[in-house]
């Protein structure tokens, strides 16, 4: 009887069903080893522990534990480590070194388990720095760290991106002769890649490799992901395929992480042959899957396929998550569909998937974007009111979206509650309120608004310039448009292709076709060629100042160039028949 109660709590979790129904089963047993006469050794006991560890029923071993000391029965090395691991998985840390300090009381002498256990429950907390000092410390007292040791450390390491301690370490261990494997390697090169440390990553990859090691899915995935990541999906493709010659059979995670990237990089045709391919290969796609493929066909205008898309999941069996809901919300709505775009939001709540705040800032900003801001309003507060904290995005969305409405006073005071919150404006937030005075007229507030982020933490960005000095332009403030222009480079900033064709259109408007023209030509020396935008502007400039002569040269050399007239171009061309003779 004692082998077969032993025996049958030594299973591995995955094979229960109910893990609660486990472990009451669990602690009976335990509580049936307790009546037994003669009583059972400790090893009977530990192993009922040993079994509710298993089951992640951390609470209900230390519990056990402390009934086996009330009894008397006394704890064996394993008992401790058990403990240990329990409260280091609670995170206890503390409780977990006093189990360690009564054990030596007792004059156990602890194993390179106890210190892994403990080494592993620092890194779970956070505390690499120790976990990296008690890994030194046991190693002067002799204790020979095993390859699960370095693992936990190399790990614990990648995770708070000290990659370069993580790779010293896999020397140390070839040093020692502790031969690194698969999980190791795997473990540097996901961190590498989540830092962007590609080329760092595929030179371990090769050691690996030179070492006879096998490159795993695990290996793989980390690879494509760091190389899509950085829109590689070229190499990610030719990796995907080493991958396949070399019998390593893809999952999943592989198959989405290149069809995202396909997706991003608009070669979504290839994602699609992709997903067939999953499919033809029997790799079942999940949520994930699906939700990229859903977002892609609504970016590509193929709302029904996108509905397709969204039925074949259900009907695999794939109940769609968040992700997935904010996916359609977001589609709908860039196809002004807000009345689906809002049943969608409202069939999440009687699905039980709770909205969370990218659901709500999607649909305040398509909200916004198609002028139903007391629709946008209502949300906020419905929001508010279920304790879902808004952010810069959500604040951005309305203030764009009152300003767009003729509103900006509104936008302000949002603007100014959002000081006294949670979420204070960021460059994005004082962006949008300046870029919506300037398009209400409210040029003097715009200024304020930008003096007001200047004397904050916040550098104003080029977006910001740039409207700022069309507005001055447009307003005839020619003088204070060039004073701004100057002070880029004290904020470090250089111009783009939009600050210099707002100047030559500012100084066209003027008196100043000169001048234009000289900035039109020093555009290249700053290393930024004209656009199609930059040949009509100053263009435009040269028919309203009756120039025939250098508009059709310039007219000439923007077909040259490969771009063409505008709508504007085109109507002062036909409005002054003399420039026709000279093209």
């Amino acid at each position: 009887m004692l082998t077969s109660i032993s025996r049958r709590f030594l299973i591995s979790p995955l094979h229960t069903h109910n893990s609660t129904a486990a472990s009451t089963e669990v602690i009976a047993s335990f509580h049936q080893l307790l009546r037994m006469k003669p009583r059972p050794s400790v090893i009977e006991f530990t192993k009922l522990l040993s079994a509710l560890f298993r089951m992640k029923d951390f609470q209900s071993a230390i519990l056990l534990s402390k009934q086996m000391e009330s009894v008397r029965i006394k704890p064996d090395l394993y008992t401790f480590n058990i403990l240990i691991n329990c409260f280091c998985h609670l995170e206890r840390l503390n409780c977990g070194f006093s189990v360690l300090a009564k054990a030596l009381k007792l004059g156990f002498q602890p194993d390179i388990i106890t210190f892994n256990t403990l080494i592993n429950g620092l890194c779970m907390d956070g505390k690499v720095r120790d976990a990296v000092d008690l890994f030194d410390k046991i190693s002067a007292l002799g204790y020979q760290p095993n390859l699960y040791t370095y693992n936990i450390i190399v790990k614990g390491l990648s995770k708070i991106g000290n990659m370069y301690a993580a790779i010293s370490l896999l020397k140390r261990m070839n040093e020692r002769g502790c031969e690194p494997n698969v999980v190791t390697y795997n473990t540097i090169i996901d961190g590498l890649c989540k830092h962007n440390l590609i080329t760092e990553a595929f030179d371990i990859f090769m050691k690996l490799r030179s070492r006879g090691i096998s490159p795993d899915v695990i290996t793989y995935n980390s690879l494509i992901h760091g190389l899509c990541c950085i829109s590689k999906w070229k190499k990610a493709l030719v990796l995907f395929n080493d991958m396949l010659d070399r019998s390593v059979a893809p999952d999943v995670i592989t198959y989405n992480s290149l069809i995202q990237s396909l997706c991003w990089s608009n070669n979504w045709k290839e994602g699609f042959v992709l997903f067939n391919r999953m499919l033809d290969t029997n790799v079942a796609p999940n949520v994930v899957t699906f939700s990229i493929l859903v977002d892609e066909l609504f970016k590509e205008g193929m709302i029904v396929k996108a509905q397709c898309m969204v039925s074949m999941m259900i009907g695999r069996g794939i109940v769609p998550d968040v992700v997935t809901y904010n996916c359609l919300i977001d589609g709908y709505g860039l196809h002004g569909l807000m009345y689906r775009a809002n049943k969608v939001f409202h069939v999440m709540a009687k699905k039980d998937c709770k909205p969370n705040i990218r659901t709500y800032s999607i649909l305040i900003n398509w909200f916004c974007k198609h002028k139903r801001i007391d629709a946008a309003v209502e949300l906020l507060e419905e929001m508010l009111d279920k304790g879902v904290i808004p952010n810069n995005h959500t604040y951005s969305s309305l203030i764009h979206g009152l300003c767009s409405v003729g509103y900006p006073w509104a936008a302000l005071k949002l603007f100014n509650y959002m000081h006294t919150s949670v979420c204070p404006p960021n460059i994005v937030t004082y962006a949008t309120l300046i870029n919506g005075f300037c398009k209400c007229g409210q040029l003097r507030i715009a200024l304020g608004i930008f003096q007001r982020m200047k004397m904050s933490k916040f550098k104003p960005c080029i977006f910001i310039y740039n409207t700022l000095i069309d507005s001055l332009f447009k307003d005839g403030r020619v003088e204070d448009a060039k004073d701004l222009i100057s002070s880029l480079s004290t904020d470090g900033l250089q111009p783009n292709i939009y600050t210099f064709n707002i100047i030559i259109d500012g100084l066209s408007r003027g008196k100043s076709m000169d001048k234009a023209y000289r900035v039109f030509r020093k555009m290249e020396e700053n290393g930024i060629s004209p656009d199609n935008c930059s040949y009509n502007v100053i263009i435009h400039g040269f028919l309203r100042h009756k120039d025939f002569s250098r508009a059709s040269q310039l007219i000439h050399e923007m077909r040259d160039n490969g771009f063409s007239a505008d709508n504007t171009t085109v109507a002062l061309v036909i409005e002054n028949n003399d420039i026709v003779k000279l093209l």
